[in-house]
């Protein structure tokens, strides 16, 4: 059976999942992009078996390398090469990471980037060698406290946010869900000096948009929000934000995602810094379908929201997990609904 090395799926925007690094699709370099997700994906599956992934037989009177006939074994092979061809082990940030980063540190310290100067006895060797300075490096136990830790905040913030989903949809018999990028001019945060600096201009930004979110004068009123900060590595800093209304009071999503987005580049990112996506222009596009119109019993679309937007908003930011540790990158608005909720008028009424 061929090995799985990776899978991606649409959310409710125009952002793949990928656990090694956020970027946006319509701004990255795609042959980057799929050398980091294959590099992860290639060092789970080294983590999952403990084979020896090259051997060296006797091939009619030669001596020749073989890969063991190893999907996993032939892709490490190949992302070596793709790696020193490209030079994509220099790129800035790009070991954020853990894993990307043990597989470039045994790329250099075996110096496998000059594989193909050595005999097949010696190429088996040193890539044998780096299989096990990865695994090693990944079995590690700082590495799993490592990774434990990362995980813990991830399920933190998925927790609190179907909390307040939950909430909402407790109180509201519909709600209207608006899901939006906020983000800079393209390269406006790439190749930082002071990584630490600009972070925290970025998040004196968020602060103030969501100051005027919440202030109800220049946008309107809203019953709860969520906002992740993450870092690409060729799209910089960006938003992912999710803004709901009460949707017996606003109908409109598409105009209310084009309102937050036009104040974020006209009173908080001003000068032509800022930019934004309206994700629910685009709904069409989503199998899945977990923005827009929500009404208390569309339980496939909630399903969605919970499951694919949120999740994918809530998941591991590595290069700010490397950078900045510590830093608060998770927003969202307080839950202030009571547990027990007294309903006036008639109930609500299940429509087929």
């Amino acid at each position: 059976m061929m090995e799985s090395l990776g899978r991606t799926e649409r959310t409710g925007c125009n952002f793949k999942i990928d656990s090694v690094v956020n970027i946006e699709e319509t701004n990255i370099d795609k042959e980057l992009l799929s050398y980091l997700k294959e590099v992860k994906a290639v060092v789970d599956r080294l983590l999952e078996i403990d084979d020896a992934l090259f051997v060296v037989k006797n091939c009619k009177g030669v001596l020749k390398l073989i890969d063991s006939n190893s999907l996993t074994a032939k892709k490490f092979k190949s992302l070596i090469t793709k790696c020193c061809k490209n030079g994509f082990n220099n790129t800035p940030l790009v070991n954020s990471h853990p894993y990307v980063r043990a597989y470039h540190t045994a790329i250099e310290n075996i110096n496998l980037n000059e594989l193909d100067k050595w005999d097949p006895n010696d190429q088996m060797v040193r890539l044998n060698a780096a299989v096990t300075m990865i695994r090693d490096e990944c079995r590690s136990k700082a590495m799993r406290q490592h990774m434990r830790k990362l995980d813990n905040a991830k399920k933190v913030r998925s927790k609190g946010a179907k909390k307040l989903i939950e909430s909402l949809k407790n109180k509201y018999a519909r709600l209207e869900v608006v899901r939006l990028d906020l983000s800079y001019r393209s390269g406006k945060y790439i190749d930082l000096e002071e990584f630490t600096d600009a972070l925290a201009g970025v998040k004196n930004d968020w602060e103030k948009f969501r100051h005027d979110l919440a202030s109800e004068v220049s946008l309107p009123s809203t019953v709860g929000y969520l906002a992740k900060l993450e870092y690409g590595l060729l799209s910089g800093f960006h938003f992912h934000v999710v803004v709901i209304y009460d949707g017996s009071k606003h109908r409109e999503d598409i105009t209310l995602a084009n309102m937050l987005g036009e104040h974020w580049i006209n009173h908080v990112v001003t000068g032509g810094e800022g930019r934004y996506y309206n994700c629910n222009r685009h709904k069409t596009n989503y199998r899945y379908l977990g923005i827009g119109t929500l009404n208390h019993y569309d339980h496939a679309k909630y399903s969605a929201l919970v499951n694919l937007v949120l999740e994918y908003m809530v998941k591991t930011d590595y290069v700010l997990a490397s950078e900045a540790p510590g830093e608060r990158i998770w927003f969202r608005s307080a839950d202030k609904i009571p547990k027990n909720i007294k309903r006036l008028g008639r109930p609500r009424k299940f429509n087929l």
